[in-house]
């Protein structure tokens, strides 16, 4: 026996249809949007955790400008030290020069000039060594470098490296007066800037590795992933367009025991 229950089915196929609507909605917002979370409650925990990781990811950059920092400034004393060392290798020259007994006067006074002018370089090089204002060569100090969240600080020396005129005389002619420059000092320098700048790198590589990590992690948390939600609206426009025909010919059964009814 027919039922006038069978007009229950408009209904059915109504809500079916109502629940698809709902998911291509949500999926064309998502594809919009990028993100999972376009709903207050959306995947709620994953947000508060990607949410945490960006702080540390925030922190993890700064971290990498620190030591993009630190490599630049040990750049400027390796530059520094370089030319210091030319400045010493040329003093040396010219302490071997001005002892030749085969020189004129006029040779030794030329030797004595440029001594001088380079002991005046050397001097200069070391003054003009700064960064943000600060002297670099001139002073032994440190400096403490932060590389973000729950990273371990490093300590890096700044160096001083001072020979004067009063200790870097050239001999010249009866003069029996030594150049008193001890290159080993500046050696020693030029290891401590070697070991400081691998320290340096050593540390970036390793934060930019993790600094990735949580950026991926982020993304995988926060990020919808296109192929699968592109599935997944194409699934829906098709239930929706089903749902569409399966309501009219729902709509048509029950126009049909309307009919009878009234026949």
């Amino acid at each position: 026996m027919t039922s006038i229950s069978a007009g229950s089915a408009f209904y059915k196929v109504q809500a079916a249809l109502d629940r698809n609507t709902k998911s291509v909605a949500t999926s064309m917002e998502r594809l919009a949007t990028g993100e999972y979370g376009t709903n207050p409650g959306d995947r709620a925990s994953s947000t508060m955790l990607a949410n945490t990781m960006k702080s540390s990811l925030a922190s993890n950059k700064m971290g990498l400008q620190n030591g993009r920092e630190a490599l630049n400034v040990m750049d400027v004393i390796n530059t520094s030290l370089k030319t210091l060392g030319n400045i010493l290798v040329r003093l040396h020259e010219l302490n071997a020069l001005g002892a030749n007994g085969l020189n004129t006067t006029a040779d030794t006074l030329s030797i004595s000039f440029e001594a001088a002018d380079l002991l005046t370089e050397y001097a200069a090089v070391q003054t003009d060594a700064l960064w943000a204002g600060r002297a670099l060569m001139t002073t032994a100090s440190t400096i403490l470098m932060n590389y973000g969240q729950n990273q371990n600080q490093q300590t890096l020396g700044i160096i001083s490296v001072a020979i004067t005129a009063t200790s870097a005389k050239i001999k010249t002619g009866t003069d029996a007066t030594q150049l008193q420059v001890d290159k080993s000092v500046l050696d020693v320098q030029v290891i401590s800037q070697a070991h400081s700048f691998l320290q340096v790198s050593t540390r970036m590589t390793d934060l930019t590795s993790l600094t990735a990590s949580y950026a991926l992690d982020i993304s995988s948390k926060l990020d919808v992933d296109f192929a699968a939600e592109t599935t997944q609206l194409a699934k829906g426009q098709i239930l929706a367009q089903a749902g569409t025909a399966m309501l009219a010919q729902a709509n048509a059964q029950g126009q049909g025991m309307l009919a009878l009814i009234q026949s």
